[in-house]
């Protein structure tokens, strides 16, 4: 099960603007989703926003207890967007996304691969392809990551989404094909005819000129 994060955040004062908010030390979000009648507009103390996005992920869950005029009410869905500003990077607003439970929502799993492979210890190097894994899953079902052992890939093996299924919840289905591989283990000379193919297939100029250097015959 996905680890739940507590949060407390306020209704927004719709009379302030969003700038206004900021200087304040709050930050704007919306908390939004099938299991939502309405879209709540509320606020986020700033230092507790910043602790939050640096512990969380896609999959954490996170418990909101929203402070209101006539009490308080808690709210459970995940962080969907986070948006920065492009020159401060300063956080500026969050959107919240609640799923109604009993139907799947997509989502991308992190994967922990467990081990070192026996091909690399002989010389081998590790080539990881897929470090998240997206999936259409049940939100009760939704883990913080999912572990792959790869202690036992030997030279030329690799592991593909298919060796990974059995590890998953029941209600996960791959948004990948079968035979998409997660993980390999390559020889050193492989990784050399690599290099040598590109070395190879890159354009030789022989001679360059420009429309200045050009003369029509």
């Amino acid at each position: 099960m996905a680890t739940v994060f507590k949060l407390n955040v306020q209704e927004r004062d719709t009379t302030l603007k969003p700038n206004q908010l900021r200087k304040k030390g709050l930050i704007p979000a919306v908390i939004y989703g099938p299991a939502m009648k309405t879209n709540r507009h509320i606020t986020i103390n700033s230092n507790e926003l910043k602790k939050m996005i640096e512990k969380v992920s896609e999959t954490t869950l996170i418990e909101l207890n929203l402070e209101k005029q006539d009490g308080s009410e808690k709210i459970t869905g995940f962080v969907k967007t986070v948006q920065r500003h492009k020159v401060s990077d300063q956080l500026i607003h969050v959107d919240f996304y609640v799923p109604e439970e009993g139907r799947k929502m997509n989502i991308r799993i992190p994967v922990e691969y467990v081990g070192e492979p026996e091909g690399v210890t002989v010389g081998g190097f590790l080539n990881v392809y897929i470090h998240e894994l997206p999936v259409e899953i049940l939100p009760s079902e939704i883990v913080d990551s999912i572990k792959l052992d790869i202690s036992n890939l030997k030279l030329g093996e690799s592991l593909t989404v298919q060796d990974i299924k059995p590890l998953l919840p029941k209600s996960a289905d791959v948004l990948l094909e079968e035979e998409e591989t997660l993980v390999s283990v390559i020889e050193p000379k492989e990784i050399q005819e690599e290099v040598q193919e590109e070395e190879i297939t890159e354009p030789e100029v022989i001679e360059e000129k420009t429309p200045k250097d050009s003369k029509e015959e």
